[in-house]
């Protein structure tokens, strides 16, 4: 028997003026709701699959680095997105599949060169928007964002 589930939230027919670019573990998605609420923006566009911003750097490989780089452009041109944050994670599974016999500081140290090169790569192609860049770690019980 089908079931109707109405959400308490209100439609908003105004797209966000933010996006948001993080890996898809599912663990941080509140927090990363909560960072951009901080920082201004109550709304957001997300763009999440596993590694996140590291999709856009050039490690990447060029079929993948392309087609989440035509998504991301789709979102901030349709969108008309002005304000991007890019958010990395410690522990990502992404980065230990891809780098299996790296320790926790070579695997950041990774993470935190490919968020710049996203970074590099948004502002270059997309010269209007402010691009910052987190990195989000576990702090007890907390999630803690460090700007880099």
């Amino acid at each position: 028997m089908p079931s109707t589930f109405l959400s308490k939230t209100l439609y908003d027919p105004a797209h966000p003026d933010s996006l948001a670019v993080y890996c898809s573990d599912g663990r941080f998605t509140r927090a990363v709701e909560e960072l951009l609420s901080h920082l201004g923006h109550a709304a957001l566009d997300t763009l999440t699959l596993p590694g996140g911003p590291a999709l856009l750097s050039p490690s990447t490989s060029y079929a993948d680095r392309e087609a989440v780089s035509r998504a991301a452009s789709f979102l901030i041109v349709g969108h008309q997105i002005r304000y991007v944050v890019l958010i990395a994670h410690e522990g990502c599974g992404y980065y230990r599949d891809r780098y299996p016999g790296e320790s926790g500081a070579e695997l950041e140290a990774r993470q935190l060169a490919d968020l710049r090169a996203a970074r590099q790569a948004l502002e270059l192609s997309h010269p209007k928007l402010e691009v910052r860049t987190q990195y989000l770690r576990v702090a007890g019980k907390q999630v803690q964002f460090d700007e880099h």
